[in-house]
């Protein structure tokens, strides 16, 4: 079956630490259709434990790409940006009611800038080229009775340009939050994060679990995108063509704050870079056996803004952006 709360350590940027490797709350698609009598399949023998049937230990890996277009800054020059994704994760379920999950996270980010204007002008050309992000996490996971599930969890992240000071670029925090299991067809709860930032205060962040399945085919989730690439701080509506194949509409925030190196002009060495979107996609899902997902997406991002500070947190330069559009491919593999 699919995990809710399934992907803290598997971060896409910032937001996707709000995901956690959690219990067997959503439906596998291979259970999503109807069985030979015309009525929904279920999981569960009535009045009954569920049978546990997963492995004491599973471990997953998971990787993807996203290439963002060139767009327009408002005051002059473009960028573009390739995302690299990767992720890996441990799964102990210690007992049938708690598991414990151990995971690592990163992302590689290359910022291509061109041209010239207000945002670029305290860099004196490209304020920044390659970032790199870096997540590890440990979460533990309880199954209180038949609906609650709890989730409590930490994190520690590095995010820096190429050769930005190591010992500068740490944040960390932690994860909590619940759900409830309405029934086979609905869950709903929430997660809130709270973590330091690169010279800035605490930030507290809320994301909803949903995932609602509608009929035999529709869902609106956010518990079923790519391992690296989730819909936290969004939402998907997921439509299943069969129980291998499925396609999606979704959107949500993101944001990713990070340390720079110290080249380039006094006023950035050592600064900071900051990065706010949200991106609208449309994804297709195929799953050639159980183990394997593959996933290809295309969107746009919306409400760009590019943020630059030096190092101490001020303020030099935030442009927005015209929307840019993107392409994409993941793939995921779980054993």
């Amino acid at each position: 079956m699919l995990h809710l709360f399934t992907r803290i350590a598997r971060p896409a940027g910032f937001s996707a630490l709000l995901l956690c490797t959690g219990t067997t709350w959503a439906q596998a698609d291979d259970q999503l259709f109807e069985s030979d009598e015309g009525e929904p399949q279920s999981t569960e023998t009535e009045g009954a434990p569920a049978e546990e049937t997963e492995d004491s230990f599973s471990w997953n890996v998971a990787g993807g790409d996203i290439y963002q277009f060139g767009t327009d800054i408002n005051g002059g020059g473009s960028y573009s940006v390739n995302r690299t994704f990767l992720g890996a994760g441990m799964e102990f379920e210690y007992s049938p009611a708690l598991t414990l999950d151990f995971d690592i996270g990163m992302e590689w980010d290359n910022y291509d800038f061109s041209g010239t204007g207000d945002f670029t002008a305290p860099a004196a050309g490209e304020p920044w080229g390659s970032v790199f992000d870096l997540t590890l996490s440990a979460v533990s996971r309880w199954k209180l009775d038949d609906n609650w599930r709890m989730i409590l969890g930490g994190f520690v992240r590095w995010s820096g340009e190429t050769d930005a000071d190591f010992a500068e670029s740490f944040s960390g925090g932690g994860v909590f939050g619940g759900a409830y299991v309405f029934s086979d067809d609905l869950s709903l709860g929430a997660t809130a994060l709270v973590t330091t930032q690169i010279e800035d205060g605490l930030l507290w962040i809320p994301s909803p679990i949903v995932d609602w399945r509608i009929n035999r085919q529709l869902f609106i989730s956010n518990m079923r995108g790519p391992v690296t690439y989730p819909a936290s701080l969004g939402l998907e509506i997921v439509y299943y063509l069969n129980e291998n194949m499925n396609v999606s509409l979704g959107g949500r925030y993101e944001y990713r704050r990070f340390r720079l190196n110290d080249d380039g002009p006094a006023a950035i060495r050592n600064g900071v870079g900051g990065e706010r979107t949200f991106p609208v996609w449309v994804r297709f899902e195929w799953r050639p056996i159980e183990q394997i997902r593959l996933h290809v997406l295309a969107g746009v991002n919306f409400g760009q803004r590019l943020e630059l500070e030096n190092s101490s947190g001020t303020l030099l330069s935030e442009e927005d952006t015209d929307p840019s559009p993107f392409i994409g491919c993941f793939l995921d593999f779980k054993f």
